[in-house]
């Protein structure tokens, strides 16, 4: 009677840190979600389009070593908008908050693209701070360009077709479904 005493509450037991951990999951995405939304319409919106735009079709064939001053004038507000929106997503990632994947999947082009174009604007920008004697001038655009970096491992194409719900024919050549047999047909 002890022994199935003993197993009946090792059950219960295990039970509830299974469930507990599911809730705890789901509370962190519950969380999690409405920053990633709202980080995504932000990214679609008018201004860092027109931001993107201006880096990738302004600013690619510009010497952008001496930094922000480069910039033009009219221009260098939402260029310093799009770094930062950049340098803040790249936050939230690097401490947790938000999953690299669906950056990756969604934007993680974008922060390729525009990195390769910003980057020497960002280097100048550093040694001006540190010439100028700034404490950590390393730090500016610091997350942004590790962002850039974790993108590089986790290229955008692969954070979509490795996620569990992806059946896009297109991206999934040849790929089989989870749980399928090899005699199933792929997704149409």
């Amino acid at each position: 009677m002890d022994v199935a005493a003993l197993i009946v509450s090792i059950t219960a037991l295990m039970a509830t840190v299974v469930v507990s951990l599911r809730h705890l999951t789901l509370a962190r995405h519950a969380n999690t979600l409405p920053a990633v939304v709202g980080l995504f319409q932000e990214h679609r919106g008018a201004e860092l389009a027109r931001a993107r735009h201006i880096v990738v079709n302004e600013l690619a064939d510009r010497d952008l070593s001496e930094g922000l001053g480069a910039v033009p004038e009219e221009h260098r507000q939402l260029v310093l908008d799009l770094c930062w929106f950049y340098d803040n997503i790249g936050a939230l990632v690097a401490h947790g908050v938000v999953p690299l994947a669906p950056v990756s999947g969604y934007l993680g082009g974008s922060v390729v693209e525009t990195w390769k174009i910003v980057r020497p604007m960002a280097l100048a920008e550093r040694e001006k701070r540190r010439r100028l004697g700034f404490r950590d001038p390393e730090r500016w655009q610091a997350y942004y360009e590790n962002l850039y970096r974790l993108v590089l491992m986790a290229p955008p194409e692969e954070a979509r077709t490795d996620a569990a719900e992806w059946y896009h024919p297109q991206a999934r050549r040849g790929l089989r479904r989870p749980g399928r047999s090899r005699s199933e047909p792929t997704a149409p």
